[in-house]
């Protein structure tokens, strides 16, 4: 409808209606983050929203602590490798189904958003399962990692290869043409254009790898302990303000992940 039109009859109360719904939604999604931001800032011992009074000795005692400092430390670690090794597997996926000829592209493009289509538990119950008909036991770090990687493949996936649609494959038929071998294209000219949403798809990865819980519960075979899975064992025993300090910090850490990942990836799937 153009600006200046009358709303036709009956649209008006929809539109009213659409907005109380949306600002449901919202509030409903906002306030538990409030709810959880404002019980880490308490004084009292223990979670409470409205806080007892306004301290940071909290925010604090979370970082002399040591066994959360382990797990943030395994939580980095861990998003830090699976991300870059996702986005390796992603990006190099797209670039070959957009620029090459592949035998059954159709089965790659199915096979490469497979992991979107099932609940992480059922990834990681058989991710479980194939580790431990591989002989693999132990080594939570490297299957955790491996876990985190494959599944959070897709995203820089669907990046680079919604950018390469978008991309004049000319630009890169003129680098050839002037002698230029396929290796030196990629690294100087493709590889360049797809620079934000490379980094964007890092970025997501991490920031998913970061905050996973259950494939990380399943697969880590209690060897190593995430973030997440400290703030799960911790609710069993107690109900410390920490729980909420770290769940801040990871609240934190995805909106800036995703404000990242929206900034470089504007107009991709335009």
């Amino acid at each position: 409808m153009a600006r200046g039109e009358a709303a036709p009859a009956g649209f008006e109360p929809f539109t009213l209606g659409l907005r109380a719904v949306t600002v449901a939604v919202v509030v409903l999604l906002v306030a538990p983050l409030v709810v959880i931001v404002g019980a880490s800032f308490t004084a009292s011992a223990f979670m409470v929203f409205p806080p007892h009074g306004l301290s940071l000795r909290w925010y604090e005692q979370l970082f002399h602590q040591s066994d959360w400092l382990s797990a943030i430390e395994v939580s980095l670690l861990v998003a830090t490798c699976s991300s870059l090794l996702a986005t390796s597997i992603g990006v190099s996926l797209g670039l070959a189904l957009a620029r090459f000829r592949v035998r059954a592209a159709a089965l790659f493009q199915g096979l490469a958003v497979l992991p979107l289509l099932f609940p992480p538990v059922v990834i990681g119950v058989a991710f479980l399962t194939f580790y431990s008909h591989v002989g693999l036991t132990g080594h939570g770090f490297i299957k955790l990692t491996l876990s985190h990687a494959i599944f959070n493949a897709p995203f820089p996936f669907l990046l680079a290869y919604g950018a390469l649609s978008k991309i004049n494959p000319e630009i890169e038929q003129a680098a050839m043409s002037l002698g230029a071998p396929v290796p030196r294209v990629m690294r100087t000219v493709t590889l360049p254009m797809l620079s934000s949403e490379i980094f964007a798809g890092l970025a997501l990865a991490f920031v998913l790898s970061l905050n996973d819980f259950i494939i990380a519960f399943l697969v880590s075979s209690f060897t190593i302990t995430t973030l997440p899975i400290q703030i799960f064992s911790s609710l069993r025993y107690s109900y410390s303000p920490l729980i909420a300090v770290a769940s801040a910090l990871f609240i934190l850490a995805t909106f800036v992940g995703v404000w990242v990942v929206a900034r470089l990836t504007r107009g991709v799937f335009d």
